[in-house]
C-alpha cells in the first residue's frame, strides 16, 4: 500500500484539538503515529520570515520514506488572525501546529485541514460566545479549554457594567456542572468495566463528542483505557 494511503486511511478523530474555529492534531499525537509506521521518519523546522509589518511565518519539513514535504504556517492568535510582533510562546505554538501540517501533508490527518483556506467566519466576542454555550456544560467546557488567557480575559471585560460578578458566579458553576458530569461519566466507565458489561460502556460512550471522549479518557489511568479497550472489543466477538 502507497504510504500516502496507508497514513490517509488512520482515523485521528480522537486526537483532534480546537483553537477558534482552527482545527488540529497536536503535534506530539501526530509525531507518535508517525512514528510507530515509520520510524525512520525525520522533520526540520526552518528558519521563520518576518514580514514587514511584524507577522510571522514559520516552515517545517517531513520527511517519510525519503520524500521531504514544507509546510508553512502563520503565527495566529485566538482569533485565528496573524499576529504582530508575536511572542516567542506564540512562534513556539505555530512551528509545533507546522510541524503536525507538514506530517498531514504525507496523509495523516490530511482532513483536518481541508477547508482551511476558505474566508474565516466573523469574529464573534468571545463574550457572546460565552453567553450562546452558557446553558450546555459540556459545550461550554470545551469552549473554555479553546481559550486563551487573552480570550478569556476578554470574555470577562465584554459583560456589561453590573453584569460582570455575575457572569463570572455563571461561569464558575457552569464548569463546575461539566466537570461533574464528567466524573460521573468516568465513574459510570469504571462501573461497566468492573461489571464486564460492555454494552453499559459502549451505550455511553458512543454518544460522546470527540471532545468529550478525549477529556473523559484522559481521566482514565492506563491500565482503566487497557481494560475499556478489552471490553469494547468483545463487542464484535
Amino acid at each position: 500500500m502507497h504510504k500516502y494511503t496507508e497514513l490517509a486511511q488512520i482515523d485521528c478523530s480522537e486526537f483532534i484539538e480546537k483553537k477558534g474555529n482552527l482545527s488540529y492534531i497536536s503535534w506530539a499525537s501526530a509525531w507518535h503515529i508517525l512514528c510507530e509506521k515509520y520510524p525512520d521518519a525525520t522533520y526540520e523546522h526552518h528558519d521563520w520570515v518576518e514580514r514587514p509589518n511584524g507577522e510571522i511565518m514559520v516552515f517545517c519539513t517531513v520527511t517519510v520514506g525519503g520524500k521531504s514535504l514544507k509546510a508553512h504556517l502563520p503565527v495566529l492568535d485566538h482569533r485565528n488572525t496573524p499576529v504582530k510582533n508575536p511572542t516567542v510562546f506564540q512562534i513556539n505554538t505555530s512551528m509545533q501546529r507546522c510541524f503536525a501540517k507538514a506530517i498531514s501533508m504525507h496523509g495523516l490527518g490530511l482532513y483536518v485541514y481541508r477547508g482551511e483556506d476558505l474566508p474565516p467566519e466573523e469574529h464573534v466576542p468571545p463574550y457572546k460566545a460565552a453567553i450562546d454555550v452558557m446553558d450546555l456544560p459540556m459545550k461550554f467546557h470545551e469552549f473554555v479549554k479553546n481559550l486563551d488567557d487573552e480570550a478569556r480575559d476578554e470574555a470577562f471585560n465584554g459583560a456589561p457594567a453590573g453584569e460582570k460578578t455575575k457572569f463570572k458566579q455563571q461561569w464558575r458553576t457552569t464548569l463546575a456542572d461539566a466537570e461533574s458530569q464528567f466524573d460521573e461519566y468516568v465513574n459510570f466507565i469504571r462501573e461497566g468495566v468492573e461489571e464486564e458489561d460492555a454494552n453499559k460502556v459502549y451505550d455511553l460512550v458512543s454518544d460522546f463528542t470527540a471532545y468529550e471522549k478525549g477529556v473523559v479518557w484522559d481521566r482514565l489511568t492506563d491500565s482503566q483505557q487497557m481494560n475499556v479497550r478489552k471490553l469494547l472489543e468483545t463487542i464484535d466477538e
